[in-house]
């Protein structure tokens, strides 16, 4: 299966659409959240965008871009996280769904296993 995508500004839009449903507070997809198929979708978005971006000689917008992905806890979407998990807390394989919920945002491993631990 493909999808064609016009232009940057469309691959944006996709990109910032899914961010919504993902990061939603008021959980109104929340199946999507966490699933692996939607966090599968966010990091190609994600690739396409950076790679764009360096197809187009935009260097410096693909660097912000991979610096954007990187997350810690102070972040609004790894707080979020955290409440569903706590929510949630008969999640089988937490490492997994935090990876899968953050994406395409990457916690550093120690802080993913911090968190599951504490969830």
């Amino acid at each position: 299966m493909n999808i064609e995508i016009d232009n940057y500004w469309e691959l944006l839009a996709l990109h910032k659409s899914l961010m919504a449903v993902k990061f939603d507070p008021a959980e109104c997809l929340s199946d999507a959240q966490g699933s692996p198929y939607t966090a599968s979708l966010a990091f190609k978005v994600f690739n396409l965008l950076v790679k764009s971006c360096q197809l187009d000689g935009k260097d410096k917008e693909a660097n912000e871009w991979l610096q954007w992905q990187k997350a810690d806890e102070t972040r609004i979407e790894t707080k979020l996280m955290i409440q569903k998990l706590n929510n949630d807390s008969n999640k089988k394989n937490k490492e997994k769904f935090i990876r899968d919920f953050m994406a395409p945002l990457i916690l550093e491993i120690k802080l993913v296993r911090k968190i599951a631990k504490n969830c």
